[in-house]
């Protein structure tokens, strides 16, 4: 179905591809409760056009519209691997805000601590005076920690911060 999706997409012009996407956007948008299957029409839309106009820079917003949708949807692999898709376009105004969400979507939903702090690292180092590079350096230093941790650590800190008082 997805191949044939995607060779029904070959056949349409540039500007009917993104009439179709606006369209779904609707009726994603409009319904009350995440319609799984409207969102992932939607996600293949959005990937058949970033596969047959790879340069237009308007990818990168379709990318990251469709990890979000994955994330709404429970694909969080996909998402993942979408934000990602936006790193391609480096001027893109939510190319910072990708690369955190694949941190935190690998850390959250998919448990994977490992390939967060690869995305979080990642993210300091590309991104060295980024207004959030401080919070995710303190995620970077919490990532291994239990709750119980978190909560000695939180603990010690407000002690010291009365006795400074």
């Amino acid at each position: 179905m997805i191949i044939a999706g995607f060779f029904s997409a070959c056949s349409k012009s540039q500007s009917s591809l993104q009439s179709d996407i606006v369209e779904m956007e609707k009726s994603v948008s409009v319904a009350s409760n995440v319609d799984t299957v409207n969102c992932d029409s939607l996600i293949t839309l959005y990937k058949n056009y970033c596969v047959l106009f790879k340069d237009d820079t308007i990818c990168a917003d379709y990318f990251f519209k469709a990890a979000d949708l994955s994330v709404q949807v429970g694909k969080f692999k996909q998402a993942v691997e979408l934000y990602g898709n936006t790193q391609r376009f480096p001027i893109y105004r939510k190319i910072t805000r990708a690369l955190f969400l694949q941190g935190f979507v690998s850390e959250n939903n998919l448990q994977d601590k490992n390939a967060a702090r690869e995305y979080y690292n990642r993210f300091v180092i590309k991104f060295p005076e980024h207004k959030m590079t401080p919070t995710i350096k303190l995620l970077l230093q919490t990532l291994n920690m239990t709750d119980e941790d978190l909560i000695r650590k939180f603990n010690g800190q407000s002690d010291s911060v009365i006795t400074t008082n």
